[in-house]
């Protein structure tokens, strides 16, 4: 708990001086432009300009600097979007769109077989021979099980799709998700902290997000 209120501490005093140094910067600009004016040597049309910038800086710097959980949630949402239509694309690429069609009856929507047509797929010899293809299929497999309210059987699923790619990261968000899920705090806590142990692969945003999920299981 002490450790959670440093970090806390830490990160409202790093809040305040970044405030603080926007809003000096702020006035000072302010003062600046107000000197110009009044001297007659800028024209008030070419503040169009800065302002134009500040428009699309201060959204920048608000999402870099303040984020919301609705700010890490949405780009995190974005990752998934992307891995999905990049299995897709591979799956349909190497083994047909006819195979993709015995998992999916519409986009987003699983067959009621898909789980035993997935472990076809996976027994294939073009999976096997494919470590992409197979960890794909692998988290296709675990997030067949999580939609269908059975997150103890998509474990193996993550655990064998990280054993190909250990710094899959949202193979291992889904794996620490899914022991959250059922109680198992301590290994949710593992894997999420996995996922620090190289942070130059991570946005900032998805660092936060991380770092926040640790913090609500450790307050918890």
């Amino acid at each position: 708990m002490q450790m959670i209120d440093t970090e806390t501490k830490r990160r409202w005093i790093k809040r305040g001086i970044t405030a603080i140094v926007v809003l000096a910067a702020l006035i000072a600009a302010s003062y600046f432009v107000f000197r110009l004016l009044d001297s007659g040597r800028l024209n008030p049309i070419a503040l169009l300009i800065p302002a134009a910038v500040l428009f699309i800086a201060i959204p920048m710097v608000r999402a870099n600097f303040f984020p919301t959980r609705r700010d890490l949630e949405t780009e995190y949402a974005f990752h998934e979007r992307r891995l999905e239509k990049a299995i897709e694309d591979q799956v349909i690429g190497t083994l047909g769109r006819e195979a993709w069609l015995e998992i999916f009856k519409a986009p987003g929507h699983y067959r009621e077989a898909a789980a035993e047509n997935l472990q076809k797929l996976l027994a294939r010899e073009a999976t096997q021979n494919d470590p992409h293809l197979h960890s794909a299929l692998l988290l296709v497999l675990a997030r067949f099980f999580e939609k269908t309210g059975n997150p103890e059987a998509a474990l193996p699923s993550l655990t064998a799709a990280l054993e190909i790619a250990p710094r899959h990261f949202i193979a291992r968000m889904h794996l620490a998700g899914t022991y959250e899920w059922i109680g198992a705090d301590e290994k949710a806590l593992e894997h999420y902290q996995k996922l620090l142990d190289h942070p130059q692969e991570l946005s900032v945003a998805m660092r936060k997000l991380v770092a926040a999920k640790i913090k609500h299981i450790r307050s918890a």
